[in-house]
């Protein structure tokens, strides 16, 4: 499934927000008559997994995220807010881009890239994945991240695994943020051995 204002999702007017992430997961579990789900998200993906699981448990049966910054100090949210700009993104990660509108649009990848940065801005301050709400996660959680993830940071992954009560942690070697670095064998091999 797509998030809003991600793939052929538009993007609300107002903007994006997890209300409407969590929105867009009960629709999907919803449309497809499922009362439960395991549910996987990359990046955001896993931060709006991880925040459904929190606040509708009935609703989750596993959660499993890769690449999923959670640790949203003030240092972290300028590093992201800096690379956030499609100039600098064009000139450092051409790939990345290239799969950005691949995904989302050639039209539309930098509004996406745009109303992300507005996303991220208040999560140093005000994080919905703090420490007492990772607490309350009662299903199964593995976190999955890349040892050269300058994103999600595996060290900070670790650290929010120890939060939550039934989780583990995979990292993945010679393994970046961007999706499309992961081999995806050695991922889903661990995934179904989770989700057995």
């Amino acid at each position: 499934m797509d998030l809003s204002g991600h793939g052929a999702c538009p993007l609300p007017p107002e903007g994006l927000s997890f209300a409407h992430f969590l929105d867009d997961i009960d629709a999907a579990l919803d449309a497809a008559g499922w009362e439960q789900a395991h549910l996987f998200g990359y990046s955001m993906g896993g931060y709006a997994a991880l925040l459904y699981a929190a606040r509708r448990p009935g609703r989750v049966r596993s959660v499993a995220t890769l690449g999923t910054k959670l640790n949203w100090d003030r240092a972290g949210l300028e590093r992201e807010l800096r690379m956030l700009q499609p100039a600098t993104m064009r000139a450092k990660v051409p790939a990345f881009v290239a799969q950005l509108a691949a995904a989302h649009g050639a039209d539309r990848w930098e509004a996406l890239v745009h109303a992300t940065a507005q996303l991220i801005t208040g999560l140093h301050e005000r994080p919905l994945l703090d420490a007492a709400t990772l607490a309350t996660i009662a299903c199964p959680v593995l976190l999955c991240v890349g040892d050269q993830d300058r994103t999600a940071v595996p060290e900070d992954t670790l650290a929010a695994a120890r939060r939550i009560p039934h989780a583990g942690t995979l990292v993945l070697p010679r393994t970046g943020h961007p999706v499309g670095a992961v081999h995806l064998p050695l991922l889903l091999g661990h995934l179904e051995a989770f989700w057995g």
